[in-house]
């Protein structure tokens, strides 16, 4: 928290990037006390301000292949359960609940859909199964997803699927493109697949020790773990250049 603030103070723009959507996500990366110029969310599907509160942009599935991806995986796994980020709430079908019944943060989760070919403005697809872990669901589920949609996972028991351009590699050089600074600017720091096209487009990119093993060998460099404030430690460094 004080590392990342001594940078926004400094003059550096900090964005959070993250899995998690804006409602309740940002107020999360925030509650520590640590402050951003941006919350990037639903992993590069849309970008919030944190300045203005404004939502600049969301990138959305079109219905259609949105609905069909869903019977095209229970064709292979009838089993899997489904949920669908909306612009404020997320959803979930009756297996979805079943198989993953509260959050990481432990709260339950509740909002049941009956009919989810009435969904519109779908951000994010969560897929589940009861015995495949997400690490190796992701082969499967790439199979019945578009070939520019990205399909990954953020240390959960589901995989996350968005539309082309959701991912946090494309959204953060977006927004630098929009503000005037080039990848060789800017630093990334990840530990999920999820991280991996941010980690391979930014100039410098750091990756924590307890990070996957996918991020290790993308990232230019490591640094301690999340419980050693790995993060802190480099713009710490940074800051005293």
């Amino acid at each position: 928290m004080a590392a990342v603030n001594a940078a926004r103070e400094s003059g550096i723009l900090v964005a959070a990037a993250t899995g998690r959507s804006h409602f309740g996500g940002a107020a999360m990366a925030t509650c520590t006390g640590a402050t951003f110029d941006w919350f990037i969310g639903s992993n590069g599907g849309h970008r919030l301000n944190m300045a203005t509160g404004v939502l600049e942009e969301r990138l959305v599935f079109e219905s259609e292949p949105a609905h069909k991806f869903r019977a095209s995986v229970l064709s292979q796994f009838e089993d899997a359960g489904f949920g669908w980020e909306l612009e404020d709430r997320l959803v979930y079908d009756e297996n979805f609940l079943n198989l993953s019944r509260y959050t990481m943060d432990g709260a339950a989760r509740t909002s049941q859909v009956g009919d989810h070919t009435s969904l519109d403005g779908i951000g994010k697809i969560f897929v589940i199964h009861p015995e495949i872990p997400s690490t190796a669901l992701i082969a499967h589920v790439v199979e019945h997803a578009h070939p520019e949609h990205n399909v990954a996972s953020s240390g959960t028991d589901f995989v996350e699927i968005t539309p082309s351009g959701a991912d946090k590699g494309a959204a953060l050089a977006r927004l630098c493109a929009e503000i005037g600074i080039t990848a060789d600017e800017v630093i990334a720091f990840g530990d999920n697949n999820n991280d991996l096209t941010m980690l391979d487009w930014a100039g410098r990119s750091v990756a924590v020790a307890n990070a996957v093993d996918e991020a290790k060998e993308i990232a230019d460099e490591l640094t301690a773990s999340n419980s050693e404030f790995g993060v802190a430690q480099v713009i710490e460094s940074l800051l005293a250049t």
